[in-house]
């Protein structure tokens, strides 16, 4: 994947390098704690538990210097469990050469990121600390001011302001400019257009400033850059490196350094208007150049640190690497396995399902169907082509012994459209067989037994194996204490709580049927069939 994000800002303050320094160990100590996996104590490297986490730190202080008197490189590896190996580098340093620069200090902050999965798209999104960093010191970039918060413009005067701002001859940061909806607004619109500003405020941080104008402004502005028409209500404007009002004939810049995003992109998600900023403004970010001041700066880190240290950190990233591999390799192994082995099971079933059809087919020629007692349940179809099919053919065949009300299959087209889903078709029907046969046993023979304690012992030959891979009678209390409403459902006209469930399969949307045991119309009720519901791994 490569680099994802890229700030780079020069600060008045000389104490920024100490700040910026506690403030990525900080956020650090606490990313590594959260998967309870602390680093180590102390030590230029800090490593967590299985290697999950690294943070290395480079320092050099020296204030007899007057060239470079401070600088920090720190790099924290974080392997998520998904596959993606996050890389996050500060870089961050003063003295007297940065301040011939026009700085007192310069924040350098990459993000990289790297995935099995090369073609799942990763969200550029800034760390957390770099909005603590923009907002305890002051921050800029070649004039333009980055901050934790939106920048805010009325009137004419503000639009000249802004405008100005806008196009700075130097600029290599985009501005970010949103329409304010004015005094007069609605309360909810209000703080939709809040949580607008500060959630692409959140996303840009450290690449863009983000600059809120109100309508009286808005007008103004567009005059003032010569542009055909202002931003539209709640809308907003990115404004690129580049931009210059006097390079069209009729003013207000080209559309190759502008872009529009109206209001009903992300009104009903305000989340979106950010993501749609970041997405535009982090690639051009990772080509920035960092002032000349660093190669003076990184030759004191690059002089101290041991050679032997960065060759161990090399065969200690290399190893990582090696072991994901092993892993992917071995979890692909035991799948496959398990695959094999739940084809043999069907394969078993299948042959089980013939015999009894053979044998329901001897019965009706022999013309003792009748006498026999042979109901539906008996003479049942053997395969179903998909879970659609085997929920029709569960309410046709199953009526008698199994309660399966047609809002109880949700998104079965869904599963239907899969790769498995001819195969998870047949699991569910086989697994809907064996409730319905449950059910008989209960409500016609008298058993006592709960669906799991049937399945274990009865040695009938269409239980369903009794494993907690495939089978689970209450779901863990993490789950029921987070979602409880997601595992409640109509059953026989009132609200019910049901944990039960089957597990077609582990892979994918990997289906479950929900189902309970309704004393009073004595048979099985089905209240759930559908791709995985919520827990704590989805």
């Amino acid at each position: 994947m490569g680099t994802l994000y890229r700030a780079i800002w020069g600060s008045d303050d000389p104490a920024a390098v100490e700040l910026a320094d506690d403030a990525f160990t900080r956020w650090a100590e606490r990313a590594a704690e959260r998967d309870h996996r602390p680093l180590t104590e102390s030590g230029r490297i800090r490593t967590s538990k299985q290697d999950r986490y690294t943070l290395r730190r480079d320092v050099h202080r020296d204030p007899t210097d007057t060239k470079i008197t401070a600088i920090v490189r720190a790099v924290f590896i974080a392997n998520r469990r998904d596959g993606i190996r996050w890389t996050t580098t500060l870089r961050t340093w003063s003295g007297g050469t940065v301040e011939h620069e026009g700085a007192r200090a310069w924040v350098w902050v990459d993000v990289d990121a790297s995935t099995h999965h090369p073609n799942e798209p990763i969200v550029p999104r800034p760390p957390i600390f770099v909005g603590d960093l923009l907002t305890a010191t002051k921050a800029a970039r070649r004039g333009v001011p980055l901050r934790a918060g939106p920048m805010r413009f009325r009137g004419r005067d503000g639009a000249e302001e802004l405008a100005d701002l806008v196009t700075l001859a130097d600029r290599d940061v985009p501005v970010v400019v949103l329409a304010d909806l004015g005094d007069d607004v609605a309360v909810d619109d209000g703080r939709v257009l809040d949580a607008v500003v500060r959630r692409t405020v959140r996303d840009v941080a450290g690449l863009a400033p983000v600059a809120v104008i109100d309508p009286d402004g808005g007008s103004a502005l567009a005059d003032a850059l010569g542009e055909a028409s202002a931003i539209g209500p709640g809308g907003l404007r990115v404004y690129l490196p580049g931009f210059d009002p006097a390079e069209s004939d009729d003013g207000g810049g080209t559309d190759d350094h502008r872009l529009d995003v109206r209001a009903e992109r992300f009104w009903t998600k305000p989340g979106l208007a950010g993501r749609i900023v970041a997405g535009l403004v982090a690639p051009l970010s990772t080509g920035r150049r960092p002032p000349d001041s660093y190669d003076r700066a990184r030759a004191h880190l690059d002089a101290q640190a041991p050679a032997e240290v960065g060759a161990t950190l090399e065969r200690a990233t290399a190893r990582i690497a090696d072991l994901e591999q092993d892993l992917a390799a071995e979890r692909s192994l035991s799948e496959g396995v398990m695959e094999e082995y739940g084809d043999l099971e069907h394969e078993v079933a299948s042959l089980r399902d013939q015999l009894r059809a053979l044998t329901a087919d001897l019965a009706r020629l022999r013309g003792e169907q009748a006498e026999a007692g042979v109901e539906e349940l008996d003479v049942a179809p053997v395969h179903a082509r998909d879970c659609t099919d085997a929920a029709a053919l569960a309410r046709k065949h199953l009526g008698r012994y199994l309660v399966f009300p047609t809002t109880a299959g949700v998104d079965l087209e869904l599963l239907d459209r899969q790769s498995a889903g001819a195969a998870w078709g047949e699991q569910a029907w086989r697994a809907l067989r064996a409730l319905a046969w449950y059910s008989r046993a209960r409500s016609r023979d008298g058993v006592e037994a709960d669906f799991f304690q049937w399945c274990w012992n009865s040695g009938h030959p269409m239980a369903w194996p009794a494993s907690p891979r495939k089978l689970a009678m209450r779901e863990s209390k993490s789950v029921m204490d987070r979602w409880p409403d997601t595992r409640t459902f109509d059953v026989d006209g009132e609200r019910r709580v049901v944990e039960s469930h089957i597990k077609i399969s582990s892979a994918g949307l990997a289906p479950r049927i929900y189902f309970t045991w309704v004393e009073r119309t004595r048979s099985v009720h089905v209240v759930y069939f559908g791709r995985h519901l919520r827990n704590t791994m989805t």
